[in-house]
């Protein structure tokens, strides 16, 4: 039997507004807790909400000016890099499930 992914769309359709600002705190402290010295973290997501997405990467830069965003486009296809150099899948765009990744990289 071939292998078979389970989506819960449903998740999203239930979720409530104080669970997203719950959910966006818990991903700002695991990103937090990620940033150690000495090298870079992959940031990445199974949605296309820019405030899950682009607003933690923004508000994580924010606390840690020693991290940059490192430009994606020489790891993928151009047709999936955004302006600000992380990668988005959309499903319209691109007939693929939503995603995104952005590579951030620390400061030596």
């Amino acid at each position: 039997m071939p292998f078979r992914r389970q989506k819960r769309a449903d998740l999203r359709l239930n979720c409530k507004l104080e669970d997203m600002e719950e959910l966006k705190n818990l991903q700002d402290e695991l990103l937090d807790s990620a940033s150690k010295p000495g090298g870079f973290l992959i940031y990445s997501t199974c949605s296309i909400d820019p405030e899950e997405n682009q607003g933690r990467v923004e508000a994580f830069l924010l606390r840690h000016p020693e991290f940059s965003v490192d430009p994606v486009d020489r790891l993928v296809p151009s047709s999936f890099v955004t302006s600000q150099g992380v990668f988005l899948s959309n499903p319209v765009k691109h007939s693929l499930d939503g995603a995104f990744a952005a590579r951030l990289v620390r400061a030596l």
